[in-house]
């Protein structure tokens, strides 16, 4: 079976886990540390199937929120068909802090790409996501 990961990437946050959930789920604070980002915020409350509107480009776009472990861990995905990219954040517990690990995936092929290609631009272009949450995390007021 291929593997689909584009990327995976663990930060300690020295912050406890309830307030990193917190931030990591303020979507209005997202343009502080998700790359590319203008605006987010969502159309509906937390759960699975819940739709966050974002700017990013010069372009309206949409993740839906289709994995969830309240406060624990989340999956966001840009959407179905050939372009799709599920980002999949998981927190656990490591002392007072919290361990946080992202996980990129992409579908098997893209549009005008092998799949190692598609695996490989989606690395390039995410790979500080996580250290700038930590950033902003360790920052927040």
């Amino acid at each position: 079976m291929e593997d689909f990961t584009a990327l995976r990437l663990t930060e300690l946050v020295y912050l406890p886990p309830a307030r990193v959930w917190d931030l990591l789920t303020d979507w209005a604070a997202a343009p502080a540390w998700m790359p590319g980002i203008a605006e987010m915020h969502a159309e509906e409350p937390l759960r699975v199937g819940a739709v966050l509107d974002y700017h990013s480009g010069g372009h309206e776009r949409q993740l839906t929120v289709i994995d969830l472990d309240l406060g624990r861990a989340i999956t966001l995905s840009t959407g179905p068909g050939d372009g799709r990219t599920d980002y999949s954040y998981s927190l656990s517990e490591d002392g007072s802090d919290t361990r946080m690990e992202l996980v990129v995936s992409v579908p098997p092929a893209g549009p005008g790409g092998s799949p190692a290609e598609l695996r490989h631009a989606v690395a390039a272009a995410e790979a500080g996501h996580l250290a700038a949450f930590k950033n902003f995390a360790e920052m927040a007021p």
